[in-house]
């Protein structure tokens, strides 16, 4: 089996780093319709062995690791990265050989099949696959309809301040963030200020579990606001958290 590149299984993230997508990404995978970006997890999700509690359980562990104010952000351990290829890879500006580890991401993102490309996502790619969604970060620009011609395409917008106020610890911007999708039209746009509180995140999520028709909104709601409240204290953030009833 190859990868299915005419998948319409598939959601790019099309942000800049550092402007909250992970959450977002993180805030959709608690629905029984979407994994995580992790290739372990994922594969125990299609198992039928990864369940909501336990990826309550991941996020809540480990968000105790994570503090934007020592200059270091894992993105809890979840990335395209562990989930198309390189599952014990850990981010956080962790280097390592990419002869010896092919960077599997980057064949995808160029419409490249690879052996390294894990059986997984090939599986979430086909047409066997009837009910999960997966994800792939697009930070440059997103190329024509012939790239992944099927799948949705969720664009941000209105970054500069939350992506200016986490940089500002970690020394860092992003200049492979292109603001155009060439001859595409997004799926939704998601205003990064609404980060800015949690009535309006919740909001947005909530959308965005309607349009992609994802179970659980019940269930997830209550914890997407503690999350939220972790993510906040963890990036410092000077942000209203007014409306948060846990």
């Amino acid at each position: 089996m190859e990868f299915n590149f005419n998948t319409k299984n598939i959601i790019l993230f099309h942000y800049p780093r550092y402007a909250g997508g992970k959450f977002v990404h993180n805030s959709l995978g608690l629905s029984d319709n979407m994994v995580f970006q992790k290739q372990s997890l994922a594969q125990a999700q299609i198992d039928g062995n990864f369940s909501f509690n336990d990826k309550k359980e991941y996020i809540s562990t480990h968000m105790q690791t994570e503090d934007i104010k020592t200059g270091y952000w894992g993105d809890l351990r979840l990335g395209c990265s562990q989930l198309f290829g390189q599952d014990n890879w850990c981010g956080g500006g962790q280097t390592y050989d990419r002869l010896k580890v092919p960077n599997v991401e980057q064949f995808i993102r160029s419409n490249e099949q690879h052996p390294s490309i894990n059986d997984t996502v090939k599986f979430l790619s086909s047409d066997e696959n009837d009910n999960l969604w997966f994800s792939l970060n697009q930070h440059a620009h997103i190329p024509g309809k012939d790239y992944f011609p099927n799948a949705k395409i969720i664009t941000f917008k209105n970054n500069t301040d939350m992506v200016n106020h986490r940089c500002s610890f970690i020394d860092t911007t992003d200049p492979d963030w292109k603001t155009n999708i060439e001859d595409r039209e997004p799926d939704f746009t998601w205003d990064t200020e609404w980060l800015n509180d949690v009535s309006t995140t919740t909001d947005g999520l909530k959308e965005l579990y309607r349009l992609f028709n994802l179970d659980g909104w019940e269930q997830a709601e209550p914890f997407i606001k503690e999350y939220y409240q972790m993510w906040y204290e963890k990036n410092h953030l000077p942000i209203s958290t007014k409306g948060i009833q846990i």
